[in-house]
């Protein structure tokens, strides 16, 4: 019989206790035996709220040496770098929250330390694993709406995250802790476009800050360049009175829509005589797709490769980088290619 999979948790906040933490107890031969945290009372909140029975650790040396196999970093984004490498060096596998670094150098700095020890670096690119998401781009890749020509996203809020999703979490809003909304929602909505649509190619972009008291980006508009030719827009806020949000791809022979809650289907629209709609049909998600985790110890395991890589993660990254120096810049600012 086989060893069950040793993880450690690095950061013991919402992202830990909603996704990571319940993700990983959904896997046989899988146990959560260490926690990581400054806060002694976050080890605490976490084993209540999910029924753990694992150690908890304050410092990283002896989380590190506590026996476990591979970790999740779930903390403050200017904290993954340095704890993906600490924990590459350690020997251990990493799954690392999104965005895994505030700049495409030091996502190289994780790929090649990952290279060096021999051990998987899968980022939490959440849509790769979502049944819509994916369907949407088997659609797309199948032809369904014939070539690609212009892509519309908008993901909207009425607050900011640390009042919002978690209550009292300040980083989200701090340019210190490499917060705002790019590198917080548009890590997924920028990275899902370029992988549905094709490689950006430039990007023009209008990025303010709205929130009183907060030294991050809280809206962005931006203007996408793809190398095929398609165009698109990005739009993102953190300050509409109420949240919304959409997916809009259109090709030279239809249309593909869709929002973004559970109960909204994708719609393939396909033009009519004179140019009118003539069908509209609703395909199907896949029934059942493997959730990150799952994926990540199949990685481990040597049963398939990971869907979202530290390769993925550094394109995402260099995505949002391109927003940011375009918002500073007032020009159309070149994306770095991997």
């Amino acid at each position: 019989m086989m060893e069950p999979i040793r993880i450690g948790i690095v950061g013991c906040g919402k992202i830990a206790t909603v996704d990571h933490v319940p993700g990983y107890q959904s896997i046989k031969g899988v146990r959560i035996v260490s926690l990581l945290d400054v806060k002694k009372s976050q080890i605490e909140a976490l084993r209540k709220a999910r029924g753990l029975d694992a150690k908890g650790y304050a410092e990283p040396e002896a989380f590190f040496a506590s026996g476990i196999d591979a970790v999740s970093i779930c903390t403050p984004n200017n904290l993954h770098c340095r704890q993906t490498i600490a924990a590459l060096k350690a020997g251990l596998h990493v799954l690392c929250e999104k965005p895994m670094a505030a700049s495409a150098a030091d996502a190289t700095r994780m790929i090649e330390m990952a290279r060096k020890a021999g051990r998987i670096l899968q980022i939490n690119q959440t849509f790769h694993y979502l049944p819509v998401y994916i369907k949407i781009a088997g659609l797309v890749a199948r032809g369904a709406i014939g070539r690609p020509i212009h892509v519309r996203c908008i993901r909207t809020g009425g607050t900011t995250p640390d009042k919002g999703w978690s209550p009292g979490a300040r980083w989200f809003v701090s340019k210190a802790s490499d917060g705002g909304v790019i590198l917080d929602i548009g890590i997924h909505m920028a990275e899902m476009m370029q992988w549905v649509v094709g490689d950006v190619a430039e990007i023009a972009a209008c990025v303010d800050t709205r929130t009183p008291d907060i030294d991050v980006p809280d809206n962005t508009s931006a203007l996408m360049r793809f190398k095929n030719g398609a165009t698109g827009v990005l739009e993102l806020s953190w300050t509409t009175p109420v949240g919304a949000g959409c997916l809009e791809i259109y090709g030279t022979k239809g249309t593909l829509r869709v929002g973004f809650s559970a109960e909204h289907p994708i719609e393939l629209i396909q033009p009519g005589p004179k140019g009118k709609p003539d069908r509209v049909s609703h395909p199907s998600p896949p029934d059942k797709v493997k959730h990150s985790h799952q994926r990540f110890i199949d990685a481990i395991l040597g049963r398939s490769p990971s869907p979202t890589p530290g390769e993925l993660g550094r394109r995402a990254v260099a995505l949002c980088e391109a927003i940011l120096r375009a918002g500073e810049t007032g020009k159309f600012v070149a994306v770095k290619q991997f």
